[in-house]
C-alpha cells in the first residue's frame, strides 16, 4: 500500500497514476472515495486519462488515514487504497 506523509497544515495534492492497470484506448472516467476517514478532508478531485487526484487538508499529528478509492473505467473498476500519516516536523 503505497503510503504518503503530510504536515497537519498541509493541503496537497496526491495523484494515484492507473497507467500500468489500463488497457490500450482504456482511460480513467471517474473515482469514488468509499468511506473516508474521519478527521482528514478531502476537499478536491480530479481525473484525466491516466491518473486521479485527491486534495487532502488536515488531520491529527501523530494519526494514519487509510483511503479507499474506485477508480472507474468504461468497462473496468479498480480498488485502490493508500496511507496518509500526519506528522509535525
Amino acid at each position: 500500500m503505497k503510503t504518503f506523509r503530510k504536515q497537519p497544515r498541509d493541503h496537497l495534492d496526491y495523484d494515484i497514476v492507473m497507467s500500468e492497470w489500463l488497457s490500450p484506448g482504456d482511460e480513467v472516467e471517474n473515482l469514488e472515495i468509499v468511506d473516508p476517514p474521519a478527521g482528514i478532508e478531502v476537499t478536491q478531485t480530479s481525473v484525466s486519462p491516466d491518473r486521479v487526484k485527491l486534495w487532502i487538508t488536515g488531520g491529527e499529528d501523530g494519526q494514519s488515514y487509510k483511503f479507499t478509492v474506485l477508480v472507474y473505467t468504461e468497462s473496468r473498476t479498480k480498488e485502490v487504497d493508500f496511507l496518509i500519516v500526519v506528522t509535525e516536523l
